[in-house]
């Protein structure tokens, strides 16, 4: 489930009692005590613009941003108020080092991490936590150095929401996406404020995501939680956790039928143990699942799992994927690669920024299993969360929610481009020639225009004696412009289409008009 709380509300309201004991509002006392921080944080903004030097005002709105999915910065000068006030809250140095951590002040969060040691820690994180936040800081400081080559996309509006919109999957030629989305639309609100994640499809049309839509009452429902947690390369098998009426917790399996999927089937004890298990991939021909899960047997927190299709039906026993990719931290979200080289996973081991990094490891078909951990980088991991990356057929584009300031709101759904990466290009060709076959067309010149920059692409000749031409484009908006000898000129839009709308070639000729 998608909810990470700094610190506890119950925690909170034990933790807060050495500062100002002034009669906390009722509301959002009462908001904060549930959970429900957004609501809480309305009233404490107010509470802190009318009382500056209530340092619990403070001290709570900073609580506050730092456990709602927006702008973690904002929680700064709140809690260094409450940090430089005369009856200092321990536990306030350790959450001001997470949001110096959040916003990437790295050396000031392990100053204020270590404040927090020497004054005697706190409720708010163990010892050993400190020491590995003070750790993350140190593998942030270097990741930062050398940022890999990428540009994101949001989806917009026809994906995404003012509220969260996470785990997205998509088929190898990305013709649609499945997501899950925090929405109020069809599903109830919980006591914490938040609304129940439902899981929604968007289809691709002329290469554009289309307007997302709920997946069916066979999926979906007003008064329980359902998310996808997995998809097959070919997108014919999606993988879900139930939180309503059908299961507590467990993985269900289900196959795409026409434009959506069918009655989903709870996976069989040997995968639904007396741990909790959270997500799930499935190797392109249905017969290997991957999937995170605590059950006694692990390194420590969650742990990655593979599990064999048997001949005679289900699944085989579970086996660990050993030190390589587990920790005694956390790992989950695995996510295999189409061709099934590579297995893209999350964890709060290794070398993350912070909380969940996402991580790539390689198929050894020496050893049997997979090696050389490596984190896939800044930006695209950072401080916070980040948790389910899922990549293309052509590995040019991968698919990741992030919480990112030209966000709608929280976390959003985002195509990032690996400028790396060459793209799928069309070949477009054709003949040029004049609508009059008494004329020639002589001495001609095709320009491409970018209309997403206005520089020119390129200009092409046709060959001279059979005016047939070819220009080669990677997916884009362009401006095609002809301007013959006695003929009237042409300007064209060209849409090179990608995702399921590439198009490999395109026969285009080009008929020009004689001015007289």
């Amino acid at each position: 489930m998608l909810k990470s709380t700094i610190v506890t509300a119950a925690a909170l309201l034990a933790l807060s009692t050495t500062f100002s004991q002034e009669g906390d509002p009722k509301k959002a006392n009462q908001y904060l005590s549930l959970g429900n921080f957004e609501a809480a944080l309305d009233e404490y903004v107010l509470l802190a613009e009318d009382e500056p030097e209530n340092m619990k005002y403070n001290y709570r709105t900073g609580v506050c941003y730092l456990n709602i999915n927006g702008d973690k910065s904002k929680a700064v000068p709140f809690l260094e108020n409450a940090v430089n006030s005369d009856d200092v809250e321990n536990n306030a140095y350790y959450l001001l080092g997470r949001a110096y951590h959040y916003v990437h002040k790295f050396d000031k969060a392990i100053e204020i991490y270590k404040k927090f040691k020497e004054a005697g820690g706190g409720t708010a994180a163990s010892t050993v936590e400190v020491d590995n936040q003070i750790q993350y800081c140190y593998n942030a400081k270097e990741l930062v150095k050398f940022p890999v080559n990428v540009t994101f996309e949001n989806l917009g509006k026809n994906v995404n929401s003012v509220f969260a919109d996470y785990f997205p999957f998509v088929p190898v030629n990305e013709s649609f996406l499945v997501f899950n989305s925090k929405r109020d639309e069809y599903s109830e609100e919980m006591p914490n404020g938040l609304f129940a994640a439902n899981v929604y499809m968007s289809k691709v049309d002329d290469g554009q995501f289309t307007k997302a839509i709920p997946l069916g009452q066979n999926i979906n429902t007003v008064d329980g939680i359902e998310e996808v947690i997995g998809l097959s390369a070919n997108g014919d098998i999606m993988l879900l956790l139930f939180d309503n009426k059908k299961a507590s917790g467990d993985m269900f399996i289900t196959h795409k039928a026409g434009e959506s999927f069918d009655e989903p089937v709870k996976l069989e004890e040997t995968i639904n143990s007396g741990g909790q298990e959270i997500a799930a991939s499935i190797s392109k021909d249905g017969s290997t699942l991957y999937f995170a899960s605590s059950r006694k047997d692990g390194f420590g927190g969650t742990d990655i799992y593979i599990s064999k299709k048997l001949p005679i039906g289900g699944w085989g026993p579970p086996q660990n994927l050993g030190p390589e990719i587990n920790t005694p931290f956390d790992e989950d979200f695995p996510n295999i690669s189409p061709d099934g080289s590579s297995l893209y996973f999350s964890s709060k081991g290794h070398t993350s920024m912070g909380g969940y990094d996402i991580f790539k490891a390689m198929w050894s078909t020496k050893k049997k299993k997979f090696v050389n951990v490596r984190n896939i980088g800044y930006p695209l991991n950072t401080s916070h969360d980040d948790m389910n990356f899922r990549v293309s057929g052509t590995g040019r584009y991968g698919y990741i929610a992030a919480i990112r300031p030209e966000g709608l709101g929280g976390f959003d759904i985002y195509r990032v481009t690996f400028n790396v990466v060459e793209p799928q290009y069309t070949i477009i060709k054709g003949t040029i020639r004049s609508s009059d076959p008494n004329k020639q067309i002589e001495d001609v010149i095709i320009d491409i225009t970018d209309k997403k920059t206005g520089d020119l692409y390129g200009s092409y000749l046709p060959n001279f004696n059979t005016m047939r031409y070819v220009i080669i484009l990677p997916p884009g908006e362009y401006e095609l412009f002809v301007e013959p000898l006695e003929h009237k000129t042409i300007i064209e839009d060209i849409n090179i289409l990608d995702k399921s709308s590439f198009e490999a070639e395109i026969e285009k000729d080009i008929i020009v008009t004689p001015t007289n």
